[in-house]
């Protein structure tokens, strides 16, 4: 059986990639879901905290996703790089990233720029933030986070991927229809996790 010769490191990977294509399903095949009801919306945040992690998973088409599914591929393959034999650490830091980002973009849409109409969508915010976890790692080495050992060597190939990764893709992020706030913001969440 397939799922069989699927590592159980590579579950991990494939969790997120299921649950954003069931959300895929839902949204644009089905229309069983309406994409604004489970957005970010900076407006409705705290009063429907469901937006919190739902938003994550659902894309605003095949593109999207597929583009997402991409960049977790990359992570992954970094993970291999940086640690060889893997562990749950993309799942956990999927787990502390999606508060920790989108408390920054709330705050930064809520107290910088005023913005109550906020509406984001995509994965994307939580890999700049696993990404820039990556690059911390690859440049400094990591041998815990929250007491649990990864032993992260350094890794200057890794260093040398992710920064040219975000370096182009922070400057995609300024194309209209691409939430640079979301971006950024998990880019910060992920250097905040880094460090604990």
């Amino acid at each position: 059986m397939i799922f069989n010769k699927i590592s159980k490191d590579d579950w991990q990977y494939i969790l997120p990639v299921i649950s954003c294509f069931l959300f895929l399903i839902a949204t644009d095949l089905f229309e069983i879901i309406e994409k604004t009801k489970f957005a970010y919306w900076s407006g409705a945040l705290l009063v429907e905290p469901h937006r919190i992690v739902t938003s994550h998973f659902i894309h605003g088409n095949t593109n999207h996703f597929f583009a997402n599914v991409l960049g977790i591929v990359i992570a992954r393959y970094c993970f291999k790089l940086l640690m060889g034999k893997g562990n749950s650490l993309f799942l956990l830091l999927i787990g502390l990233l999606i508060p920790i980002q989108s408390l920054i973009f709330w705050s930064l849409d809520i107290f910088i720029f005023k913005n109550k109409m906020s509406i984001a969508i995509g994965f994307s915010g939580i890999l700049y933030g696993v990404y820039a976890f990556i690059l911390l790692s690859s440049i400094y080495g990591k041998k815990t986070i929250l007491n649990l050992k990864i032993n992260i060597r350094k890794n200057y190939q890794v260093r040398q991927i992710i920064t040219v990764i975000l370096c182009f893709g922070l400057i995609w992020s300024l194309i209209p229809n691409i939430s640079f706030s979301g971006h950024f913001s998990g880019f910060i969440a992920g250097i905040f996790v880094f460090f604990l």
